[in-house]
């Protein structure tokens, strides 16, 4: 998703969706998944890990309408039709606003978070010599194939869709701007034959 050209930090890029953790994003803990090959990876408690996932499903709601969330099946709920469209937007503008929280958006619904269909992949800091710096987690997860994902015209302006491979072929011929951490991501994905195949190798670990 492209960020918009007015940003103070890397106007213009095209980034994942993502953002800072926030209180609300804390307390939530699935417990029963062994998870420790991930924590350790990870490096940090349980608290912080289920955290930044929490956060990871929030803000790629707000920024791209896409909701990993499950009903009591284990499905996402579909949101591609007028009525689920219109319902849903609501409800991102309301999280977005601090109207609501995104737990209690959830709990109206009666869904509840995906977490366990998240897997941790890197951690990246951005060197010293940058005056705005981030400390980002990276996670993989797949796609909701029932759902339609729109930017938020806010600081995000514009989404496209390509494989690792073509995106980086972008990159590289100068159609699209990429900081490392998403390069090196691209390039991580490229090894894979599918999506199914990421998700297998972070289970297999």
């Amino acid at each position: 998703m492209r960020r918009h050209e007015g940003d103070l930090f890397l106007p213009g890029y095209y980034v994942f969706p993502g953002g800072a953790l926030d209180e609300q994003d804390y307390g939530f803990e699935v417990h029963e998944d062994d998870r420790s090959g991930e924590l350790k990876s990870f490096g940090d408690s349980p608290g912080s890990y289920y955290a930044h996932i929490m956060c990871g499903i929030r803000e790629t709601f707000e920024e791209a309408g896409i909701l990993f969330a499950l009903d009591e099946k284990g499905n996402y709920p579909c949101i591609n039709t007028a009525e689920s469209t219109a319902k849903y937007s609501t409800y991102r503008k309301q999280v977005y606003e601090n109207r609501i929280s995104f737990m209690d958006m959830l709990k109206k619904e009666n869904l509840f978070p995906a977490a366990l269909n998240f897997f941790y992949m890197d951690r990246w800091i951005t060197p010293s010599v940058f005056p705005i710096r981030y400390d980002a987690r990276f996670f993989a997860a797949i796609y909701p194939a029932c759902q339609e994902i729109s930017h938020d015209n806010n600081e995000l302006i514009e989404y496209r869709w390509y494989s690792p491979p073509d995106a980086l072929k972008h990159y590289r011929e100068g159609g699209i701007r990429l900081v490392m951490p998403t390069v090196s991501t691209l390039e991580f994905l490229s090894r894979f034959y599918s999506s199914e195949d990421v998700i297998s190798f972070f289970r297999s670990r």
